[in-house]
């Protein structure tokens, strides 16, 4: 990632799908949002535990608090931008709301995602990652002493992979737990607690089902096993970063939309 872009993202990727099959992924709300970019057959996203279903779709989506479904039937290829989890306020001034989705052109350039869009259905992919990290290190760039506050806190959690406390974060840059609330709420989208949630699921996950596109059914066997293993109900929460009977819900919900991993 060009150092251009610190503290605004982390990692780009393409992805691409044949349709010939239906290709189902979890995404993990592991506190960071998302830039992407779609050529060919939309998929969609669905919430396991409500069934609420939106477009897989171009645009920029603020940082996760729960985990979804990403459902793929036909052909495309998408092109994301991982995000720092503090890249949608170094980017832009309104203040990030979680859980939600924004137009490219808040960050990008309309030309530069058009330009970006024709490499990709010509099958550049290369040069489409770099037209668009292109146009993100072009962006005016937000700067402060609140903004590198919380990232030095979120560093902290993020090398504990969010097995701490939010006095522990508070602490760790000399700040107030009311502070943090308050950067956390302003410039993150979400509360401190939420982050440590997002970060713990997303890494008990993935200490399970290694790196790249998360298996649903691994996700439901890992799930299963964590639930079923008769750990205490806090060392549960502490670990996943949901109580036992949220996990199993979410474990129950996912088996049902893909199908049980013990089945």
């Amino acid at each position: 990632m060009p150092t251009t872009l610190h503290g605004v993202a982390e990692h780009a990727w393409v992805a691409r799908h044949d349709g010939r099959r239906q290709h189902s992924e979890v995404l993990l709300p592991d506190g960071r949002g998302l830039l992407q970019l779609v050529r060919g057959t939309g998929g969609v996203l669905v919430d396991p535990l409500t069934g609420v279903a939106g477009p897989d779709r171009d645009g920029v989506r603020a940082a996760w608090t729960h985990a979804l479904v990403a459902e793929q039937t036909g052909p495309v290829a998408r092109l994301g931008v991982q995000l720092h989890p503090l890249g949608l306020a170094r980017l832009r001034a309104a203040r990030p709301v979680a859980d939600t989705w924004l137009p490219l052109d808040v960050v990008l350039d309309p030309q530069v995602v058009a330009h970006a869009g024709g490499l990709l259905d010509a099958g550049d992919d290369e040069a489409a990652v770099a037209t668009v990290l292109d146009g993100l290190g072009a962006r005016p760039r937000r700067t402060g002493a609140d903004l590198d506050h919380l990232e030095d806190a979120l560093r902290f959690v993020d090398e504990r992979r969010g097995l701490v406390r939010q006095p522990d974060v508070a602490r760790s840059v000399g700040t107030s737990l009311g502070e943090l609330h308050r950067w956390c709420s302003h410039l993150l989208g979400m509360s401190p607690a939420q982050y440590l949630s997002a970060v713990r699921f997303s890494t008990f996950v993935r200490e399970s089902v290694g790196s790249g596109p998360v298996d649903p059914h691994a996700t439901v066997a890992a799930i299963e096993w964590f639930v079923d293993a008769g750990y205490p109900p806090r060392e549960v929460e502490r670990f996943s970063g949901l109580p036992p009977a949220d996990l199993r819900r979410l474990a129950e919900h996912l088996a049902a939309r893909i199908g049980s991993a013990r089945g």
